[in-house]
């Protein structure tokens, strides 16, 4: 890929980072949170306590994406509320630990897995960066569900495989 197309980490951004519970914490910019490498959320409260956020992954649908075959359906992202406002994990964490996002720019999950939103995980691309990669991701489940199957047909049809009564 062209290194003018993502960025990770943002030139010239350095995190504001504090310790915890033996963690190095960022704070996200804008936000009340400040988050983990791995993504645990936490806020600090006036009086100088922390409080670990729970992550709610049955989050409500962000938007709507169209599949191959034309279907229309819900996607989710994980996230945290706080004070009647919901915030997507994967967005916090690219505040905290890559710095801003520019307009016309959204984050993008590397390995395509929307539940695993840790630092090494995340980066800031394009939107048709990412849709590029979302497409190749997907092309490449494709094949290898096509492969799963018919290895085990292959197997199924030898008698290796017991298939029930």
């Amino acid at each position: 890929m062209a290194t003018n197309q993502y960025c990770y980490p943002r030139e010239g951004f350095v995190p504001e980072v504090c310790t915890h519970e033996g963690l190095s914490l960022a704070h996200a910019q804008g936000t009340p949170f400040w988050l983990s490498e791995k993504g645990d959320v936490f806020i600090r409260y006036a009086n100088g306590r922390w409080h670990r956020r729970i992550v709610d992954t049955c989050a409500r649908k962000s938007y709507n994406t169209r599949t191959f075959n034309g279907v229309i359906r819900g996607k989710t992202y994980p996230g945290v509320t706080y004070k009647g406002v919901h915030y997507r994990v994967h967005i916090l964490m690219a505040l905290a630990w890559i710095g801003s996002i520019p307009a016309g720019w959204e984050v993008d999950h590397l390995n395509g897995d929307i539940n695993n939103w840790t630092r090494d995980n995340i980066r800031i691309v394009t939107v048709a960066e990412n849709y590029r990669c979302a497409v190749i991701l997907r092309a490449r489940r494709m094949v290898a569900r096509q492969d799963l199957l018919q290895l085990f047909n292959m197997y199924n049809v030898a008698g290796d495989v017991y298939a029930g009564e």
